[in-house]
Protein backbone atom coordinates (compact mmCIF):
# COMPACT_ATOMS: atom_id res chain seq x y z
CA UNK A 1 0.00 0.00 0.00
CA UNK A 2 1.36 3.44 -0.88
CA UNK A 3 1.02 6.37 1.54
CA UNK A 4 -0.26 9.80 0.10
CA UNK A 5 2.52 12.53 1.31
CA UNK A 6 -0.38 14.88 -0.68
CA UNK A 7 -3.30 13.95 0.93
CA UNK A 8 -1.84 14.06 4.37
CA UNK A 9 -0.59 17.50 3.87
CA UNK A 10 -3.77 18.63 2.87
CA UNK A 11 -5.32 17.38 6.02
CA UNK A 12 -2.66 19.02 8.36
CA UNK A 13 -3.48 21.94 6.67
CA UNK A 14 -7.45 21.35 7.30
CA UNK A 15 -6.91 20.43 10.81
CA UNK A 16 -5.11 23.53 11.35
CA UNK A 17 -7.48 25.92 9.99
CA UNK A 18 -10.37 24.36 12.16
CA UNK A 19 -8.49 25.25 15.74
CA UNK A 20 -6.33 21.82 15.90
CA UNK A 21 -3.22 22.27 17.21
CA UNK A 22 -1.93 18.72 17.21
CA UNK A 23 -1.97 15.91 14.79
CA UNK A 24 -0.50 12.98 13.63
CA UNK A 25 -0.51 9.27 11.76
CA UNK A 26 -0.16 5.85 13.74
CA UNK A 27 -0.16 2.56 11.84
CA UNK A 28 -2.60 0.32 12.58
CA UNK A 29 -0.35 -2.58 13.00
CA UNK A 30 1.49 -1.03 15.59
CA UNK A 31 -1.48 -1.95 18.23
CA UNK A 32 -1.27 -5.63 18.14
CA UNK A 33 -0.14 -5.72 21.70
CA UNK A 34 -3.58 -4.65 23.16
CA UNK A 35 -6.35 -6.21 23.58
CA UNK A 36 -8.79 -6.88 20.46
CA UNK A 37 -11.59 -4.25 21.41
CA UNK A 38 -8.67 -1.72 21.65
CA UNK A 39 -7.24 -1.88 18.26
CA UNK A 40 -8.34 0.26 15.21
CA UNK A 41 -9.39 -2.82 13.05
CA UNK A 42 -12.71 -3.30 15.81
CA UNK A 43 -13.87 0.14 14.49
CA UNK A 44 -13.23 0.10 11.09
CA UNK A 45 -12.54 -3.42 8.80
CA UNK A 46 -10.01 -1.41 6.49
CA UNK A 47 -8.34 0.63 8.33
CA UNK A 48 -5.55 2.34 7.13
CA UNK A 49 -4.40 4.88 9.79
CA UNK A 50 -5.42 6.19 13.01
CA UNK A 51 -5.20 9.84 13.00
CA UNK A 52 -4.39 11.75 16.46
CA UNK A 53 -6.14 15.34 17.24
CA UNK A 54 -5.15 17.39 20.14
CA UNK A 55 -6.39 20.70 21.31
CA UNK A 56 -4.05 22.85 23.73
CA UNK A 57 -5.58 23.26 27.02
CA UNK A 58 -4.83 27.32 27.05
CA UNK A 59 -7.46 28.51 29.31
CA UNK A 60 -8.37 26.36 32.57
CA UNK A 61 -11.98 26.29 31.54
CA UNK A 62 -11.24 24.00 29.00
CA UNK A 63 -10.63 21.15 31.41
CA UNK A 64 -13.64 22.22 33.17
CA UNK A 65 -16.40 18.74 33.18
CA UNK A 66 -20.20 19.55 33.63
CA UNK A 67 -22.70 16.78 34.66
CA UNK A 68 -26.27 16.84 35.59
CA UNK A 69 -26.72 14.37 38.69
CA UNK A 70 -30.17 13.66 38.53
CA UNK A 71 -29.50 11.99 34.95
CA UNK A 72 -26.10 11.09 35.19
CA UNK A 73 -24.96 12.70 31.79
CA UNK A 74 -21.82 14.83 31.65
CA UNK A 75 -19.60 16.17 29.10
CA UNK A 76 -16.35 17.74 28.97
CA UNK A 77 -15.80 21.31 27.53
CA UNK A 78 -12.65 20.51 25.18
CA UNK A 79 -13.93 16.75 24.62
CA UNK A 80 -17.17 18.50 22.75
CA UNK A 81 -14.94 20.98 20.72
CA UNK A 82 -12.30 17.95 19.71
CA UNK A 83 -15.45 15.74 18.58
CA UNK A 84 -16.74 18.63 16.67
CA UNK A 85 -13.41 18.73 14.76
CA UNK A 86 -13.56 15.13 14.23
CA UNK A 87 -16.53 15.34 12.58
CA UNK A 88 -14.83 17.96 9.89
CA UNK A 89 -12.12 15.90 9.45
CA UNK A 90 -14.29 13.07 9.09
CA UNK A 91 -16.39 15.32 6.29
CA UNK A 92 -13.15 16.21 4.62
CA UNK A 93 -12.13 12.57 4.27
CA UNK A 94 -15.31 11.31 3.27
CA UNK A 95 -15.17 14.21 0.34
CA UNK A 96 -11.62 12.99 -0.97
CA UNK A 97 -13.47 9.35 -1.08
CA UNK A 98 -12.31 7.49 2.30
CA UNK A 99 -14.61 6.46 5.29
CA UNK A 100 -13.88 7.48 8.91
CA UNK A 101 -15.27 6.44 12.24
CA UNK A 102 -14.62 8.72 15.18
CA UNK A 103 -13.39 6.85 18.45
CA UNK A 104 -15.50 6.95 21.81
CA UNK A 105 -13.49 6.96 24.98
CA UNK A 106 -14.82 3.47 26.06
CA UNK A 107 -13.44 0.96 25.37
CA UNK A 108 -12.16 3.17 22.75
CA UNK A 109 -8.40 3.32 21.78
CA UNK A 110 -5.96 4.20 24.44
CA UNK A 111 -5.04 7.93 23.26
CA UNK A 112 -1.97 8.32 25.13
CA UNK A 113 -0.31 5.67 23.83
CA UNK A 114 -1.48 6.38 20.20
CA UNK A 115 -0.22 9.57 20.23
CA UNK A 116 3.17 7.98 21.26
CA UNK A 117 2.76 5.49 18.08
CA UNK A 118 2.20 8.87 15.72
CA UNK A 119 5.30 9.82 16.95
CA UNK A 120 3.95 13.36 18.48
CA UNK A 121 5.52 13.16 22.15
CA UNK A 122 6.18 9.91 24.55
CA UNK A 123 4.45 9.38 27.71
CA UNK A 124 5.97 10.92 30.71
CA UNK A 125 6.16 9.25 34.82
CA UNK A 126 2.99 11.60 34.86
CA UNK A 127 1.18 9.02 32.75
CA UNK A 128 0.42 11.97 30.28
CA UNK A 129 1.19 12.33 27.09
CA UNK A 130 4.16 14.98 27.04
CA UNK A 131 4.37 16.96 23.55
CA UNK A 132 7.01 19.08 22.31
CA UNK A 133 5.14 22.54 22.05
CA UNK A 134 2.35 22.43 25.05
CA UNK A 135 4.01 19.67 27.48
CA UNK A 136 1.13 17.68 28.97
CA UNK A 137 -1.78 20.58 28.52
CA UNK A 138 -3.61 18.67 25.36
CA UNK A 139 -6.56 17.17 25.33
CA UNK A 140 -6.83 13.62 22.55
CA UNK A 141 -9.15 12.18 20.15
CA UNK A 142 -9.22 9.64 18.05
CA UNK A 143 -9.88 8.73 14.32
CA UNK A 144 -9.43 5.79 12.36
CA UNK A 145 -10.11 5.63 8.71
CA UNK A 146 -8.90 3.77 5.90
CA UNK A 147 -7.48 7.03 4.02
CA UNK A 148 -3.51 6.06 3.92
CA UNK A 149 -2.05 8.83 5.32
CA UNK A 150 2.13 8.92 5.89
CA UNK A 151 2.43 7.95 9.63
CA UNK A 152 5.01 8.76 12.03
CA UNK A 153 7.96 6.96 14.03
CA UNK A 154 6.61 5.68 17.33
CA UNK A 155 8.26 6.95 20.38
CA UNK A 156 9.49 4.69 23.32
CA UNK A 157 10.79 6.55 25.98
CA UNK A 158 10.38 9.70 27.08
CA UNK A 159 13.57 11.77 27.12
CA UNK A 160 11.74 14.78 28.95
CA UNK A 161 11.94 12.26 32.26
CA UNK A 162 15.05 11.15 32.50
CA UNK A 163 16.03 12.62 35.41
CA UNK A 164 12.98 14.59 36.63
CA UNK A 165 10.43 13.27 39.35
CA UNK A 166 8.59 16.24 39.83
CA UNK A 167 5.27 15.51 39.09
CA UNK A 168 5.58 12.68 41.72
CA UNK A 169 6.87 14.45 44.27
CA UNK A 170 3.67 17.16 43.51
CA UNK A 171 0.94 14.46 43.01
CA UNK A 172 -1.02 14.53 46.56
CA UNK A 173 -2.63 11.45 45.52
CA UNK A 174 0.40 9.41 45.86
CA UNK A 175 -0.71 8.27 42.67
CA UNK A 176 2.46 8.62 41.06
CA UNK A 177 5.78 6.49 41.89
CA UNK A 178 8.75 4.99 40.19
CA UNK A 179 6.87 2.29 39.81
CA UNK A 180 4.20 3.77 37.62
CA UNK A 181 0.65 5.02 38.24
CA UNK A 182 -2.34 4.13 40.55
CA UNK A 183 -5.67 4.90 39.05
CA UNK A 184 -7.45 3.56 41.99
CA UNK A 185 -5.85 6.36 43.88
CA UNK A 186 -5.59 9.06 41.37
CA UNK A 187 -9.88 8.62 40.65
CA UNK A 188 -10.12 8.41 44.80
CA UNK A 189 -8.45 11.61 45.41
CA UNK A 190 -10.17 13.29 42.20
CA UNK A 191 -13.36 12.48 43.27
CA UNK A 192 -13.17 13.72 46.90
CA UNK A 193 -11.04 16.90 46.06
CA UNK A 194 -13.70 18.55 42.99
CA UNK A 195 -13.60 21.72 42.20
CA UNK A 196 -16.86 23.14 42.00
CA UNK A 197 -17.52 25.65 39.89
CA UNK A 198 -20.98 25.64 39.71
CA UNK A 199 -23.84 23.58 40.47
CA UNK A 200 -22.98 21.51 37.39
CA UNK A 201 -19.23 22.22 36.25
CA UNK A 202 -16.36 21.29 38.41
CA UNK A 203 -12.39 20.76 38.16
CA UNK A 204 -10.72 17.84 38.47
CA UNK A 205 -7.05 17.59 40.24
CA UNK A 206 -4.48 18.93 37.73
CA UNK A 207 -1.45 18.76 39.29
CA UNK A 208 0.60 16.12 37.69
CA UNK A 209 -0.03 18.65 34.59
CA UNK A 210 0.81 22.04 36.50
CA UNK A 211 4.29 20.66 37.88
CA UNK A 212 5.72 19.37 34.72
CA UNK A 213 7.99 21.69 33.47
CA UNK A 214 7.58 20.85 29.89
CA UNK A 215 3.53 22.06 30.29
CA UNK A 216 3.28 25.33 28.64
CA UNK A 217 0.87 27.87 29.35
CA UNK A 218 1.13 31.06 27.47
CA UNK A 219 1.48 29.23 24.02
CA UNK A 220 -0.93 30.36 21.02
CA UNK A 221 -3.34 27.76 19.84
CA UNK A 222 -5.06 27.50 16.39
CA UNK A 223 -8.28 27.70 18.64
CA UNK A 224 -8.46 30.69 20.16
CA UNK A 225 -10.05 33.20 18.37
CA UNK A 226 -11.92 30.87 16.17
CA UNK A 227 -14.87 31.57 17.54
CA UNK A 228 -14.57 35.51 17.02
Amino acid sequence: MERDQKLTEELVKFSNSTGIDIIGFANPKEYERFEEKNRPEAYLKNVQTVIIIGIYLYDIILDAWSQDLTSGKSFHYLDSILESRAHEIKDFLLKKGYTSTIISYNPGLFLKDSAALAGLGPIGRNNLFISEKFGSQVRLRAIVTDAPLFTGNPIKESKYCKECSICILNCPAKALTQEGYDKKACLAYNLSHLRKLSNYSSLWCNICIESCPYSKKNENSNLKGYFD
